[in-house]
């Protein structure tokens, strides 16, 4: 086996446990706020939420750099109808996630934490929908890309 190969394949490793780790929260997060049924379960899952999130940042940071590197190891370049669709809706997932999920989480999130009582904060609920169809559209593509990615279509 060539170096390149051995190279190759940890850079693989760790592009699989960045996608792991990088992923992950995106799919359970809504899960949890879904499930919070009273003011303090709210308090503690936008808490848990808040340590959570680095989580997506690195692993989306790491996926970035270990694909381009894997790019270039295999040379493939943007040659690959593949790779080409999984970095457009990779960019498009990061545009609706920072340009639209983050900021209403983050106003949401103040409103959560700074409620008292079991009462859920007032407005949450139509927050939380607008967020709702923001993330399914983030799964969908993820879900795609991970397609691309195991299949590799030509």
């Amino acid at each position: 086996m060539e170096l390149t190969d051995i190279i190759s394949k940890i850079v693989v490793v760790i592009h699989v446990i960045a996608a792991i780790v990088g992923i992950g929260p995106a799919f359970v997060l809504p899960i949890l706020t879904s499930s919070a049924k009273t003011g303090s379960q709210l308090r503690f899952v936008f808490g848990m939420m808040k340590k959570i999130n680095r989580f997506p940042k690195t692993g989306g940071i790491t996926l970035i750099v270990t694909g381009i590197l894997l790019m270039i190891i295999d040379k493939m370049g943007l040659s690959v109808l593949w790779i080409n669709l999984s970095l457009l809706f990779f960019i498009v997932i990061e545009v609706i996630i920072i340009g639209f999920v983050e900021p209403r989480l983050k106003k949401l999130t103040q409103i959560v934490m700074a409620s008292e009582g079991e009462e859920i904060p007032e407005g949450y609920t139509a927050a939380m929908n607008k967020i709702a169809p923001l993330e399914a559209a983030v799964h969908v593509l993820t879900i795609v890309i991970i397609i691309l990615m195991v299949v590799k279509p030509v």
